[in-house]
């Protein structure tokens, strides 16, 4: 793309110097993976500014710098934008250069479900045939096989990562793609450019404060997808039982959109009339435009069938039939990592995986198998190091509500002390066990689980290591769940 034709996507920048011929190939903040041709954004992040790496970028290969306002030096013959706003201008760039998108896009944001929603779509797309892919927590899900992955990456990843997976993804045939969209990466204009057909809002509840500050921040920048990216006559599907979210409906009835809510309110567009547990999973009642549906949903966890049903009227949106997209609820299988059951404990007894890292996605886990579980409800978490201290206690506290038996644990404590972390989860839960490390956590619990018992081993979820220190370990609740069983079954047999 020639420079000048990249100016025209900002028309909030200054172009300071350089050729409008000039022709720009790629875009990227890291100044070691700016390849020949390429523009280098230098960006001030919270431990490192770019524009300390200026000169190796440009020695990399960089023709052109975007910049902030600083007075900077550069080489003849090499290009160099400002602007007031980097990031948003980064975002726009990657836009711009990366252009091509599938035809359907669904950007889900909200506190807790967003893994949950965006699964649950692809799912719903794929049983319909219709070429579907997911960026995420859970990596890329994506039938093109070069362009799958598992492997760990943010929520919502870099401009570059995330213009560049969606324009490989609609070059390759790709035409819906569902996306998670958390609140950092709103926040840091991530997705600025990007225009979304239909966006999904969760719920809201605490966590990221370390970030945010306060509750309304974090509002704030959830909003974003609705107020920045969705398109007019898009469709803004939003949690009818979230009095937080239900804020953001009144925000938006004065755009040219298309507002769907899900709930149990009475109210709601689509009415979750009831949601009974069975042993194969949940029973859900549904109203909608005038009609009644019943489905058998596989799934644990009344939130989980929640998810299934915004995610089935995401797919309604997306313009799939309503019979067609509510009627694929019983195909769902369950999310790795989310409310994933471990089987083959020898004496019967029922463990659960669950990503459960704040104070309303623990409360709804156990309250969801309070229901399923005859004997005793069992609970392992810990919380994470670095990251927002207000929600410990309050976890501590809903476990010694809700569980017959805690064990408190690590959970990425990073450069936090462990013990400390523990200590401040206990205050909220003074009866609780402590054991560190959290594998010897795993295997004392499932030790001493019967066949009436349920236990919920919560916050990890998904998440294969462990952050102590600057060390990042490999770390797998479910694998080391089924080493335990393993080991408990060779004990019995012998």
């Amino acid at each position: 793309m020639h420079l000048s034709e990249l100016m025209t996507y900002l028309p909030s920048a200054q172009l300071i110097s350089g050729h409008q011929e000039l022709e720009i190939s790629s875009v990227s903040a890291n100044s070691a993976t700016i390849q020949m041709g390429g523009l280098f954004a230098a960006l001030k992040g919270a431990k490192q500014d770019g524009h300390d790496f200026i000169d190796a970028a440009i020695k990399a290969g960089a023709v052109a710098i975007l910049s902030d306002q600083a007075t900077i030096s550069l080489p003849t013959g090499i290009a160099h934008i400002k602007s007031d706003d980097t990031r948003h201008a980064y975002a726009q760039i990657c836009a711009a250069i990366y252009a091509s998108r599938p035809g359907m896009l669904v950007g889900v944001t909200g506190t807790n479900g967003k893994t949950s929603v965006v699964e649950y779509m692809r799912q719903i797309w794929t049983r319909a045939t219709w070429p579907a892919a997911t960026i995420g927590t859970l990596g890329v899900a994506c039938p093109v096989l070069e362009l799958a992955s598992s492997s760990a990456m943010l929520t919502t990843p870099a401009p570059e990562s995330l213009y560049a997976l969606l324009h490989q993804m609609a070059k390759s045939g790709i035409t819906h793609t569902a996306f998670e969209a958390s609140s950092h990466g709103l926040d840091q204009q991530r997705m600025a450019g990007l225009g979304v057909n239909v966006a999904v809002f969760t719920n809201l509840s605490q966590d990221h404060l370390d970030w945010h500050g306060d509750m309304d921040s974090y509002f704030a920048a959830k909003a974003k997808l609705f107020h920045q990216n969705l398109l007019d006559g898009g469709t803004a599907v939003l949690n009818a039982d979230d009095a937080q979210v239900m804020k953001l409906k009144e925000q938006l009835e004065k755009r040219q959109i298309v507002i769907w809510t899900v709930g149990s309110n009475p109210e709601a567009d689509f009415c979750i009339q009831k949601i009974e547990s069975h042993p194969f999973g949940l029973d859900v009642q549904i109203t909608a435009k005038g009609q009644a549906f019943r489905f058998p949903v596989a799934l644990s966890g009344t939130f989980q069938a929640v998810n299934a049903v915004m995610a089935a009227v995401a797919a309604y949106a997306s313009g799939m039939p309503l019979q067609d997209s509510l009627g694929a609820l019983p195909s769902l299988t369950p999310v790795r990592g989310r409310m994933q059951p471990i089987h083959e404990h020898p004496a019967g007894g029922r463990i659960i995986i669950d990503f459960a890292h704040t104070p309303d996605a623990l409360e709804a886990a156990l309250i969801a198998l309070r229901d399923q579980t005859p004997d005793k409800l069992k609970v392992i978490f810990g919380c994470g190091g670095d990251r927002d201290k207000g929600k410990r206690q309050k976890m501590g506290a809903i476990a010694a509500k809700l569980a017959d038996h805690i064990i408190i644990t690590d959970d990425n404590p990073r450069s936090e002390d462990p013990s400390a972390i523990r200590a401040e989860i206990c205050k909220g839960c003074p009866d609780a066990k402590e054991i560190s490390p959290r594998d010897a956590a795993i295997k004392a619990a499932i030790a001493g689980l019967d066949g009436g018992d349920t236990l919920l081993i919560a916050g990890k979820g998904h998440e294969t290591s462990q952050m102590i220190g600057t060390e990042t370990l490999p770390f797998d609740d479910a694998s080391v769940a089924r080493h335990a069983i393993a080991q408990l079954g060779t004990k019995e047999a012998g």
